[in-house]
Order: structure tokens, then sequence, then C-alpha cells
């Protein structure tokens, strides 16, 4: 459930420090490196599990694309399954100045290969959530989140909501039906079941250099698979709905999701969102990322921070 643009191996051997110093500076300032956890820092509790120290679980590390001090607003974009913080290097120099691009780097992916990918989504959204509300960063911010990505800033958002946190501006959800239908269950196992071309519909078309090569097959399909599996963990729990600005995107030609099973998220927010189609299939954001970053900078305009220029 990722974009077409497929991770060179280069891309996953890269230092999450080095991936995020590879995008150019919008606005003439030197990119901010990925965040490490602070030394003794403690992860946030999950219900029914005990707390952990960093250095025993490492989660995500909040990656900035573009440090923007004089930015009004954080866009936090949650990485679909398998991919890092490359998926979205592109976006850094397409969003505006008022913005500044942020995205997460996960345990499994690129230089933290060598760490064990998180399969628990109650473990991710709450680690997620700590990230998204910084409390040395007092900026309005919102949240995107592409296919199983969409399922983490949702969840990452209801958790923030259970132990008060600060509430994003905007959620952004995209290519990935409703949770609390359970249709992405139905729509996943055949397509993992399916070989080589379940995984093209979900990754896009894969490079020769990759089929060729058992170890960069590993490579590309180890985190693709632990996230699924995350998805296929994932038990949706009946909360009262979402008090946030909302919308949603897909792809008009994406056979993994079909329109009704995207407006059906309209069940879990308060005011429904207008459900926007771009250009191209599963993997649109790095097709019509242009068209998409446009629509989703209005809609942040208008709805989180009504006041920004472009």
């Amino acid at each position: 459930m990722t974009p077409p643009h497929h991770p060179s191996p280069t891309d996953s051997a890269e230092p999450a420090e080095a991936t995020a110093s590879t995008v150019r500076p919008a606005h003439g300032r030197p990119p901010a490196r990925a965040e490490p956890d602070p030394p003794g820092a403690r992860t946030p509790a999950v219900p029914g599990r005990p707390r952990q120290t960093a250095p025993e679980q490492a989660g995500p590390r909040r990656v900035v694309l573009d440090r923007r001090p004089d930015a009004t607003t954080r866009l936090y974009c949650v990485p679909p399954a398998g991919m890092g913080p490359e998926c979205y290097h592109r976006w850094a120099r397409l969003l505006p100045a008022w913005i500044e691009p942020c995205t997460v780097s996960l345990p499994g992916r690129g230089a933290r290969t060598g760490e064990v990918s998180l399969t628990d989504p109650d473990e991710v959204s709450a680690l997620l959530a700590a990230v998204f509300d910084d409390p040395a960063d007092a900026r309005p911010f919102a949240v995107f989140g592409h296919s199983a990505g969409a399922l983490l800033a949702y969840e990452a958002v209801r958790q923030l909501r259970r132990t008060q946190g600060r509430l994003p501006g905007l959620l952004a959800v995209s290519s990935l039906p409703a949770p609390h239908r359970g249709t992405y269950l139905l729509n996943l196992v055949p397509r993992l079941a399916a070989g080589l071309d379940g995984l093209r519909e979900l990754l896009g078309p894969l490079p020769r250099r990759v089929l060729e090569d058992p170890r960069l097959m590993a490579l590309v399909c180890t985190p693709l698979l632990a996230d699924c599996l995350l998805l296929l963990h994932h038990r949706h729990r009946e909360e009262p709905p979402l008090d946030v600005p909302f919308v949603l995107y897909g792809g008009d030609r994406d056979p993994v999701v079909d329109p009704e099973e995207l407006t059906a998220w309209n069940d879990l927010v308060t005011v429904p969102g207008p459900l926007r189609l771009m250009p191209g299939d599963h993997g649109y954001p790095h097709l019509s990322a242009r068209a998409l970053i446009t629509d989703l900078t209005d809609t942040l305009r208008a709805h989180a921070h009504p006041g920004a220029t472009r």
C-alpha cells in the first residue's frame, strides 16, 4: 500500500539523518535531521502494556524535511506501508513557506532496517501521538496519512483526544477503506496471497533488479509485510466521532480502495469531509503530488489557518 515510486537500495540503506539531508532546501535553510529520542526518554503508555525506555524500544522519530522556524503550521505526513521519509521528500519543495513539512522515521526502514518493525497498531499510534503533540513547539499542526499511514494518523489523533493532548487543525486520510468496516482486511489478504501480481497492486511496478535479487526483494518486502501485519492486527474500537476538520483523498483508478469505502470514513467524524479523487492508482500521491499538495494546502488554509498566504 505504497506509492509506485519504489525505494531504491540506496534509499533503504541511508541513515535517517542522511535521508533528511538529501532534501533540497526550499527557502535557503538547511533541512533538519531526524530528531533522535532524548536520552532516557520513555515511550507513551499503551493501555495494558508496561512503559519501556527508549533504548529498549526505539519508536518513531520526527523528520523535519525543511526546517522553517517562521512557518506558522507544521504538517506531519505519515508514510504508507513499507516506506520511510523518502516518500515525502518532494513535498518539501512544493509546500508553501507558511507550512513546515515533517514526516516520521519508523523502525525497520532505511538506516533503521536493523531495528525490529513495530506491528502493534495501538503502540505505534500512541508513539506517533507523542511526536505530533510536541511540547517544545506550540504551533498548530495538521496530519496527513496515506494508505496504512491513514490508519496510524487517525488512531494517533484519537490517542491525543484520549490523553487530552492538542488536536490537529486538519486530519487528511488517503487511500484506505474506513477502518470500522474492516474491508481492508478482506482486500489485503488475497493480494498478499497473490504473489507478485498482488505486490504490484500494492507497490506499483517493481524494478527488474529487485525482482532478480532475493536480497533486495527481502529488503523491500520485509517492512511492507510488517505494516500489513500491523493493519491485520488492528481492531476498531467504538468511540465518539472525532471533532476535527477532515478531508478524504484517493486515486481515481485505485484497484485497492473503492470510493464508497473511502466516504465511509465520514461515519467517524462529526462534520463529514469531502472526497477528492486525484489522477492515478493507489500510488497517486507520487504521480499527482502537485495537485494533491495544492488541494491540501488550500484546505488547510481554509479550515485550520485562514489567515495564511500562499
